[in-house]
C-alpha cells in the first residue's frame, strides 16, 4: 500500500518536472505580435497568453508600435519650375496587419527595433519625396502643403506595402532654398496683404462713417417717429375722452329713457294684473253661469234628444220591418198577378187559336171582317194628331189637295203595311168579296125571276 502511493507520487513528480522543463508560456502584449514556430503548425498570437514547448518551439516578436522617421533632402532638389529647395518632413509608419502583408513584415523586420526599421525605410521615403518635389512648382508646394503631403503618401504607399509597412501620416516641417525666392514670395504676399489691409481699413472706416450716418439717421427717425407717436396718442387720447364723454352722456340718456320705460312697463303690468284678476273673476262668473245654464237647459235637452234618438231608432226599425213585409207582400202580389197574366195570356192564346180555326173556316169573309173592324181604329190614330190642332191654315195653291193626298198616301201605307205584316191583301179580299156578292146577287135575281116566271 505504501509502496503504491510512493509510485504514484513519483509519477506525479516526474510529470511536474517534465512540464516545468519542457512547457513554458509567454504573455504577448497588444502592441506586439508573437510568431511561434517549430514542431507542428506555426502560430500567431497578439494580446494573449501563449503556451509553447521549450527546446522544440521558439517565439519571435514583431513590434506594432507607430514609429516616426525624419526625412530630409541632404541636397537641394529642383522643383518643376527649376527652383532648388530642401524639404524637411516627418513620417509616421506602422506594420501593416493585413493578411498577406503581415507575413512580408515578419520576414523583413522580425525581432527588429523601430529605430532599425526607420533606418531601413528612410532612403525609400527620401526618394519618393524627391520625386514629388520634382513634379510640383514651388508656389504650389508652399501654398498647398496638404496636397503635397497627400501626393507623397500616395507615391510611397506601394513601396512601403512591399516592405510590410503603411503610412500613418506625412507632415512637411520646413522648406529651404538659397535664392530667397520663398522670402520674396512672402514679401510680395506681405505687400499684397498690407495693401489689402489698407483697403480693408479704408473700407472699414467708410463703413464706420456710413454706419454712424445711418445710426444718426435712424436715431433721428426714431426721435421723429416717437414724437409723432406721442402726438398721435395724445390726439387719440383726446378723441377717446370726447367719445367716452359722448358715450357716457348717451348712456345716461338711455338710462333715463330706460327708467321711464321700465316705470311705464311696471305701471302697465300692474294695470294688466288688475285687469287680469277682474277678467279671471268675470270668466269664473261666466263659467258658473254657463254651468248653471247647461245644468238647467242643455242637460234636459240632451236627455230629450237621446230619448228622441232612441224613439226614432225604434221607429226606423219598425218602419224597416213594415217596408220589408210590404215588399214581401208586393212581391207575392206581383207573383200572383204574373201567374194570372200568364193564365190569361194562355187563355187568350187558346181563344185566338180557336178564333183562328173559326176564321179559317169562315175564310176570306172573316178576315175581311176583322180587317174592316180594325180600320176605324187606324183612322182614329191617323186623325188623332189632327184633332189636337185647333185650325189649319193653308198658304199657297194646291196645299189642300197636297194635304189630302198625303193623308191618302198615309192610309195606303197603312194598308200596305197590313198586307206585308199579316199577309192579308185588302184590295184582293175586297174585290173577291164584292165579286162574290155581285155574283150571288145576280144568281139570286135570276132565281127570283125564274120563280116569278114559274108562278106566272
Amino acid at each position: 500500500m505504501f509502496s503504491s502511493n510512493l509510485f504514484v507520487m513519483g509519477l506525479i513528480a516526474i510529470g511536474v518536472i517534465f512540464i516545468v522543463c519542457f512547457f513554458s508560456y509567454v504573455r504577448v502584449p497588444v502592441n506586439k505580435i508573437a510568431f511561434i514556430s517549430g514542431i507542428g503548425k506555426n502560430r500567431v498570437a497578439k494580446g494573449k497568453l501563449v503556451i509553447y514547448l521549450r527546446f522544440f518551439e521558439r517565439v519571435d516578436y514583431l513590434d506594432l508600435s507607430v514609429f516616426s522617421v525624419d526625412v530630409n533632402t541632404a541636397v537641394a532638389v529642383p522643383t518643376n519650375d527649376f527652383i532648388n529647395i530642401k524639404v524637411d518632413a516627418v513620417v509616421n509608419l506602422q506594420v501593416d496587419e493585413t493578411a498577406g502583408i503581415l507575413e512580408i513584415a515578419a520576414k523583413n523586420f522580425l525581432n527588429r527595433k523601430s529605430s532599425d526599421i526607420a533606418i531601413s525605410v528612410k532612403d525609400v521615403l527620401e526618394g519618393n519625396l524627391r520625386e514629388i518635389v520634382g513634379q510640383m512648382q514651388l508656389k504650389e508646394i508652399v501654398q498647398n502643403r496638404k496636397n503635397f503631403n497627400e501626393k507623397v503618401q500616395e507615391n510611397v504607399a506601394p513601396d512601403l506595402r512591399e516592405m510590410g509597412l503603411k503610412v500613418i501620416s506625412f507632415n512637411v516641417q520646413n522648406f529651404q532654398e538659397d535664392k530667397q525666392v520663398i522670402e520674396n514670395l512672402g514679401a510680395e504676399n506681405i505687400s499684397k496683404i498690407s495693401k489689402e489691409a489698407s483697403i480693408a481699413r479704408a473700407e472699414a472706416d467708410k463703413e464706420i462713417e456710413i454706419a454712424k450716418a445711418n445710426a444718426n439717421k435712424e436715431a433721428m427717425d426714431i426721435k421723429l417717429k416717437t414724437e409723432q407717436d406721442i402726438a398721435e396718442k395724445e390726439n387719440a387720447l383726446a378723441i377717446k375722452k370726447a367719445e367716452l364723454k359722448v358715450k357716457a352722456d348717451t348712456e345716461k340718456v338711455k338710462a333715463d329713457v330706460t327708467y321711464e320705460l321700465e316705470k311705464e312697463r311696471k305701471r302697465k303690468e300692474i294695470e294688466e294684473v288688475t285687469g287680469l284678476s277682474n277678467l279671471v273673476r268675470e270668466q269664473k262668473a261666466i263659467e258658473t253661469n254657463k254651468a248653471k245654464y247647461e245644468a238647467e237647459t242643455i242637460v234636459p235637452k240632451q236627455a230629450d234628444a237621446e230619448a228622441r234618438k232612441v224613439e226614432k231608432t225604434k221607429e226606423a226599425e219598425a218602419k224597416k220591418i213594415e217596408e220589408q213585409q210590404a215588399a214581401e207582400a208586393k212581391l207575392y202580389k206581383e207573383q200572383r198577378e204574373a201567374e194570372a197574366i200568364k193564365l190569361r195570356a194562355l187563355a187568350e192564346a187558346e181563344a185566338l187559336d180557336k178564333k183562328a180555326e173559326a176564321m179559317a173556316k169562315y175564310g176570306d169573309a172573316a178576315k175581311l171582317e176583322m180587317y174592316y173592324n180594325a180600320l176605324p181604329l187606324v183612322a182614329k190614330n191617323l186623325a188623332e194628331p189632327l184633332s189636337k190642332i185647333g185650325n189649319i191654315t193653308m198658304y199657297g195653291e194646291g196645299n189642300t189637295t197636297k194635304f189630302m193626298s198625303e193623308m191618302t198616301q198615309n192610309l195606303d201605307k197603312v194598308l200596305k203595311a197590313a198586307t206585308d205584316g199579316l199577309g192579308i191583301d185588302a184590295k184582293a179580299l175586297l174585290t173577291s168579296y164584292l165579286g162574290g156578292k155581285i155574283a150571288q146577287n145576280k144568281n139570286q135575281s135570276s132565281k127570283d125571276e125564274v120563280i116569278e116566271t114559274e108562278e106566272k
